[in-house]
């Protein structure tokens, strides 16, 4: 069975769309996580809840970010503070 023109450029304006929403999700991603790298930035040693507080993003999600930017040694645990870690921008 062959595709026609029309088949083709349907499934291109699919592909197109899809792309569009992850480009747009991962857009989102990105702003969080400079929002995050910033109140490190700003404060030096936080706790996540003190991250979450200072830039209205979730907790669990301020907690992915701080893991990740952990995991590509950006941020490192600097210490405690009642009973939570403490983050800071790690030094290159």
């Amino acid at each position: 069975m062959f595709t026609t023109f029309k088949d083709e450029k349907t499934m291109s304006e699919e592909k197109q769309k899809v792309n569009k929403a992850k480009a747009k999700a991962m857009s989102a991603y990105k702003k969080k996580q400079r929002l995050v790298l910033k109140e490190l930035e700003n404060n030096g040693s936080v706790t996540i809840p003190e991250i979450s507080e200072a830039t209205g993003i979730e907790t669990s999600e301020v907690f992915k970010h701080v893991t990740a930017l952990t995991q590509f040694r950006k941020v490192k645990v600097v210490g405690e503070k009642e009973g939570y870690l403490t983050y800071a921008l790690a030094k290159e």
